[in-house]
C-alpha cells in the first residue's frame, strides 16, 4: 500500500467517515444491547416458513442481567460469555454463569439500618413518684 494512500486514510475525519459508513452496512448483531438477547430461527418444513424469536429476559436475586444468550435451531442453548458451553436450557446456561462468574454474582450486604443523629434520640422519661411517695413528701394535707 502507498505510504501516501495510507495516511490520507487515516486521517480522522477519513477514518470516522469509513467507519460510520462501514457500521451502517454492517448486520446487526442480535441481542445485544438493553433490550436482553434474541435469538432468531428459521426453518422450512413441508412447504411452511417457521420463524420462531426468542428473547430472554434473566433475573438472578431479584435483578437483571445482561447475558447475551441464543438458541440454535436444536434448541441448544449457548452464550458468548461461555463460548465453550452449550445447555439444554437457559436456566442451565445461567447455572453454568454463575459457577464461572461468581463475583458477579456475590451478594451484597444490606445496609445497615440508619440511627437517629444523637440529638434526635429520646430522652428517658423522669421519674414519677409513686403516689404515695409524693403525699409524704408533700406539705399540703388534707
Amino acid at each position: 500500500m502507498e505510504t501516501k494512500k495510507l495516511a490520507t486514510g487515516a486521517a480522522p475525519r477519513k477514518l470516522s467517515d469509513y467507519l460510520t459508513r462501514a457500521r451502517d452496512k454492517a448486520p446487526a448483531h442480535a441481542g445485544h444491547g438493553m433490550g436482553g438477547a434474541q435469538s432468531v430461527r428459521e426453518d422450512n418444513y413441508r412447504g411452511h416458513e417457521i420463524e420462531i424469536v426468542t428473547t430472554y429476559k434473566i433475573l438472578v436475586d431479584g435483578k437483571k442481567i445482561r447475558a447475551p444468550l441464543g438458541v440454535d435451531a436444536s434448541g441448544q442453548v449457548h452464550c458468548h460469555s461461555l463460548p465453550n458451553y452449550q445447555t439444554a436450557s437457559a436456566v442451565g446456561m445461567v447455572r453454568a454463569l454463575i459457577d464461572g462468574f461468581p463475583e458477579e454474582f456475590e451478594r451484597k450486604p444490606a445496609p445497615a439500618k440508619r440511627q437517629p443523629p444523637a440529638s434526635h434520640k429520646r430522652r428517658p422519661a423522669p421519674a414519677r413518684k409513686s403516689r404515695s411517695a409524693a403525699k409524704k413528701g408533700s406539705k399540703h394535707e388534707h
